[in-house]
């Protein structure tokens, strides 16, 4: 007899599948294929641009992503040194690092190089070359190295002389440090600036695993913690950024609201359920129903999409905000029924459960249309989430004897009579909805968007601090903006390259750019070192005699060398593999060009050709992020469309204006109240207005299908008011700035759809739920 009605059956099935799905996760949570994410900008959509260019923008991200840069502070020299010797030795004990590598060893880099000096010349130098081959006067050159020889600062030995007698390779190494940096000079490989009160060294640490693997960020950080004294016994400051930093903070600070809003949910409700039953069972109840929904979430969402995100874990914690919202309308009226089964309460009030559950589902079933991850993720998330918990409260609630919510609905009559008052008043009622309308459509202009893709992550001030300060020393390698300079050939690619620095050079004269870094101002391309080497031969013997006899060398030997240029290798990227700037060439047809301190996008989007792309990865997605915001406001309007039709067809036409325009004058509300207070919205407001597209709608179908005493039902959408507030409200408190505008629009929706429900949502005596013998004893 037990399985012999529906209720029985459904639940032992249900029950059933819960187990299947509980030992499920637990089998693959031990065999650790549960996979968490933490990249933040995981859940952005992929740029739709070129594959090639994608795949240069994910080289360029890796580049940055797997290193952390440390700057080592000290007055005094040798501490840096012993601070760098305790780097070297801490790494190769962890398996957390790579081995710590120069930047640069410099005197075997000079080595290459000057095997290689052929074709070197400084800009200087061929300028002078030039003209003294067109005017067969090389007086200027020969001044130029007499003023090179006298120069204290210039070294010069007789070996040299003999190697390079016109003393060409010492200028150009000069004219290169220059352009790289007038600061920043090599100390056993490491940069290294001297000022007058510190001496700066950077050190770049290269992880072993990815940057968003929580259990690694979790060990980075307490190595790094340990790290911190030795360097202080030292006497030495350091200053830490990363992205494994930046994303660890991510972690704790979402871990930290996930802990806030569970804690501040819990906490609410208590004193919520106590309040509206004078039981603490329906925390019990509840905590059943979410339990199930998120597992069931959890389990479908990872098999769909084959990770889930921390952020989806955020919102999917605030679930309880909306499943609480059926057991409360449905214990407020069991409470006035007693003697009456719980599933024949249930009977009547299924259908308007029902569509309260469908109008919240299609919402959601709309967000999932948008090319946002994040948001098909948590689209997802919330509807099975949802779904599962209703179905739970619908078969356990009504198995439960009924609870006492009269001294409630007493203590909240008001607001039944304010409603029963309010309807009646027809010319005010019609005044307040067009003043709404009109004040609202005023205010909305006003309002402004903010697309910044960095306002996603929340960011820790001093974290911010620290990478700010370590950019201003040595930055210039974590620019954001960059060329992309592409050629069949690697001689047209050093081609197209040149040219662009030339380009670029004008621009940094202008003021339109800070400064830029390429391979091509270390290494001129080979169509160039070949001219210069023409030009080096195109001297006449005659002028190297007179040069020979001016600065005390043996013509035979200057000879010597001028024949030999010829024979001498010239200098290709290949002897460029161990220096910084390296990984400024992915492939051998296509270079890289970092531009820092961008004042004038335009004008560098101007030197963009077939061959050459201007990239902004942060601008871009900020532009996608603005585009994909405006795609969710004509959904917005798309799910309006849709739940007018859907409650058209199931109550009629008539119920349409009546269910629908409260939460659209919420809607507005929300909008102009932002407005009025200045918040700029997002794509996390608008998504905000979906679930408040469920929510209210719900509110409008409880006050005109619902109980014909306006009492209970104002008391029952008043606790759940208050538990989504508590859900959702309290992600206004969020640091970070997307989180924020969401948790706000929601509150401010949520108060207002209330409201408005409240006031102008008529009973429809077609659809009043009629439950025989009607009794509170």
């Amino acid at each position: 007899m037990r399985f012999s009605n529906w209720q029985n059956k459904f639940t032992a099935i249900w029950l059933i599948l819960l187990t299947v799905v509980g030992l499920a996760l637990a089998f693959a949570w031990l065999k650790k294929d549960i996979h968490i994410q933490t990249n933040i900008f995981s859940l952005l959509p992929e740029t739709q641009q070129n594959p090639e260019l994608a795949k240069t923008q994910q080289y360029m991200s890796d580049q940055l992503n797997q290193k952390v840069f440390v700057v080592l502070e000290s007055q005094d020299q040798q501490a840096i040194e012993h601070a760098t010797q305790l780097f070297e030795t801490q790494l190769k004990k962890s398996a957390l690092w790579q081995p710590l590598k120069p930047q640069l060893d410099l005197e075997q880099f000079s080595k290459q190089l000057y095997l290689h000096r052929a074709g070197l010349l400084s800009p200087q130098d061929r300028q002078l070359l030039q003209q003294a081959v067109q005017q067969q006067d090389f007086e200027a050159l020969t001044e130029q190295s007499l003023m090179q020889l006298m120069s204290v600062g210039m070294p010069i030995t007789a070996e040299s002389l003999q190697q390079d007698p016109l003393l060409l390779f010492p200028r150009y190494m000069l004219n290169v440090a220059t352009q790289a940096s007038s600061d920043v000079e090599l100390e056993h490989g490491f940069a290294t600036i001297h000022d007058e009160q510190n001496v700066s060294r950077l050190l770049v640490l290269e992880l072993t695993q990815s940057p968003y693997n929580i259990d690694y960020q979790q060990l980075v950080t307490a190595w790094i913690a340990q790290m911190q004294p030795q360097l202080n016994d030292l006497n030495v400051q350091s200053h830490w950024t990363g992205t494994i930093l930046f994303s660890n903070f991510g972690t704790q600070s979402a871990q930290k609201e996930i802990s806030t809003i569970g804690l501040g949910s819990t906490l609410g409700l208590i004193v919520l359920v106590w309040f509206g039953f004078r039981s603490f069972r329906p925390l019990l109840t509840e905590f059943i129903a979410v339990s199930t929904g998120s597992l069931l979430a959890f389990a479908i969402t990872h098999l769909i999409f084959g990770e889930i995100h921390l952020m989806t874990l955020v919102f999917g914690a605030s679930l309880i905000g909306v499943c609480v919202d059926f057991s409360f309308y449905f214990m407020a009226m069991q409470s006035q029924h007693r003697k009456l089964d719980g599933f024949n309460v249930l009977r009547p009030l299924l259908p308007s459960l029902f569509m309260g559950l469908m109008t919240t589902v299609v919402a959601y079933i709309f967000l999932s249309f948008t090319p946002f991850p994040a948001f098909r993720q948590i689209a997802v998330f919330s509807i099975v989430g949802l779904v599962a918990a209703w179905i739970t409260s619908v078969l356990l609630l009504p198995r439960l004897p009924s609870l006492n919510a009269q001294p409630a609905i007493q203590c909240l009559g008001w607001i039944g009579q304010a409603r029963q008052w309010f309807q009646q008043q027809h010319k005010m009622r019609y005044g307040f909805i067009v003043g709404i309308i009109a004040m609202g459509s005023v205010s909305i202009l006003f309002l402004q968007p903010n697309d910044d893709i960095r306002n996603l992550q929340s960011m820790d001030a001093k974290l911010k601090q620290q990478d700010q300060y370590i950019r201003s020393l040595f930055g210039q390698q974590q620019s954001s903006d960059y060329f992309v300079v592409q050629a069949s050939s690697s001689t047209e690619l050093e081609q197209q390259e040149s040219q662009l620095l030339l380009k670029l050079q004008q621009l940094q004269q202008q003021g339109a750019i800070e400064s830029f870094q390429a391979l091509g101002q270390w290494i001129p391309s080979l169509a160039q070192q070949q001219q210069n080497v023409q030009l080096l031969q195109q001297i006449p013997e005659t002028a190297l005699k007179k040069y020979a006899a001016t600065m005390g060398l043996k013509f035979a030997d200057v000879q010597r060398w001028q024949q030999q240029l010829q024979q001498q290798p010239l200098l290709t990227e290949q002897v460029f593999q161990q220096h910084p700037l390296a990984f400024l060439q992915p492939s051998s047809t296509e270079r890289l060009v970092i531009v820092n301190g961008v004042q004038q996008t335009e004008l560098l989007q101007q030197l963009e050709s077939a061959n050459i792309h201007f990239q902004q990865p942060v601008d871009t997605l900020s532009t996608a992020f603005a585009q994909h915001r405006q795609q969710a406001q004509h959904l917005l309007i798309y799910a309006l469309l849709a739940l007018a039709i859907g409650l058209g067809a199931v109550y009629g036409l008539g119920s349409v204006l009546p269910l629908v325009l409260p939460v659209s004058l919420a809607l507005l509300s929300t909008f102009a109240v932002q407005a009025w207070l200045g918040v700029e919205i997002n794509l996390f407001s608008i998504m905000g207005t979906f679930l408040i597209i469920g929510i209210g709608v719900d509110y409008a179908i409880f006050y005109r299908h619902g109980h014909d005493h306006p009492q209970v039902v104002g008391m029952a959408l008043f606790l759940c008011m208050m538990s989504t507030l508590l859900g959702f409200g309290l992600l206004s408190l969020s640091d970070t700035y997307a989180i924020h505008c969401f948790g706000l629009t929601v509150l401010l929706g949520v108060i207002f759809s209330f409201i408005y429900a409240t006031l102008f949502t008529p009973a429809d005596q077609k659809h009043i739920v009629d439950l025989p013998h009607r009794s509170i004893t």
